[in-house]
């Protein structure tokens, strides 16, 4: 082809496969058949084709840009998804862009605006639960993947990356409960969230078990946003209860730090007085002085499915919804005390 420029699409049809595929021959990050392989391989050298940065993409007219709106990027465990997300799409030429929402409903709705205005080619979300509607509606031609929270609303393609979050909170509740703690302070997070309903079914399974009833007139629950602040004002909540429980159970890593932050400061021991334990690990826990028992998660984990996830979607978002849902590992600490 004198005097025209050889493309990506050029190699695909003279190898009679798709771009996706000599992308992945190329980008050498995919398994391929040797027979396609030497085939694509076959067509680039007869072409002159010369590879770049911009034409190693899965698709033809594609941005290379990946959005991932989060609902709180100075949380760790959120930053670490970010990583594990950028991880694996870079080698396969794309950029992440990142947003992060303060579980706001309005804010979230513009960065949604902002990066469908730069043509992303697809998008990973932790979503405030607040913009179902106009989630679902540019699903209809955007893949995407949620993280940590499902969409209130049916409807919804794609995938789903999070913890085990009823399982975890079960667990926990019962390392509490089979230490004879029968009134837990739950600092729950928004009650509209996914994970948020998700956690509480764990801690009443639990509390089940032991013929407690929280759904009706439990007086030990604290509705919190998954912040360090709604942490530390929980503890201030549970000062002003009639009866005083006898442990906290905070529902994420946030909440726990708020809640330490607000016994130390209230002069509050722990765990002679009051045990915790939380959901969700802490970074550096084992430098800490008070350790709470965790049920433990790696993001980065959560972050690589959904990075992976996200690239097949692009190129085939005809997939059948999937899900990848991780285990937690108990970490105990020092924080926990048996009572009578």
């Amino acid at each position: 082809m004198p005097g025209q420029k050889i493309t990506i699409k050029d190699v695909a049809e003279r190898s009679g496969v798709s771009v996706a595929t000599v992308s992945r021959v190329l980008n050498d990050n995919y398994f391929v058949t040797s027979d396609i392989k030497q085939k694509v391989l076959k067509a680039v050298d007869e072409l002159g084709y010369i590879p770049n940065s911009i034409a190693r993409s899965l698709k033809m007219n594609t941005s290379g840009i990946i959005g991932y709106i989060t609902s709180d990027i100075s949380n760790g465990y959120h930053i670490m998804i970010a990583k594990a997300i950028e991880d694996i799409i870079k080698p396969n030429n794309y950029n992440l862009i990142v947003c992060s929402t303060g579980n706001d409903k309005d804010v979230e709705e513009r960065y949604l605006k902002l990066l469908l205005g730069k043509s992303i080619d697809a998008l990973v979300l932790n979503t405030c639960g607040k913009n179902d509607s106009f989630i679902l509606h540019i699903n209809k031609t955007l893949p995407m993947v949620l993280v940590n929270r499902r969409l209130n609303t049916p409807g919804f393609h794609g995938d789903f990356a999070d913890c085990n979050n009823d399982l975890g909170m079960y667990l926990l509740t019962k390392e509490l409960t089979d230490k004879g703690h029968r009134k837990i302070l739950l600092m729950e997070g928004p009650p509209n969230l996914s994970n948020t309903k998700e956690r509480f079914n764990g801690f009443q399974k639990a509390m089940e078990e032991i013929g407690i009833d929280v759904t009706k007139n439990y007086p030990f629950r604290y509705e919190g946003d998954y912040s360090l602040k709604s942490g530390y004002e929980g503890i201030k909540f549970m000062q002003n209860l009639p009866l005083e429980p006898t442990a906290v159970l905070a529902t994420n890593n946030a909440m726990t730090l708020g809640a330490l932050k607000a016994l130390k400061e209230f002069q509050i021991p722990v765990p002679d007085q009051i045990s915790i334990a939380g959901f969700n690990g802490i970074d550096n826990l084992e430098l800490m002085t008070t350790r709470p028992t965790v049920a433990d998660y790696d993001p980065y984990k959560i972050g690589l499915a959904a990075g992976k996830a996200i690239l097949e979607r692009i190129e085939d978002n005809t997939i059948d919804n999937r899900e990848y849902i991780f285990s937690p590992t108990m970490i105990h600490g020092n924080a926990i005390i048996r009572i009578s």
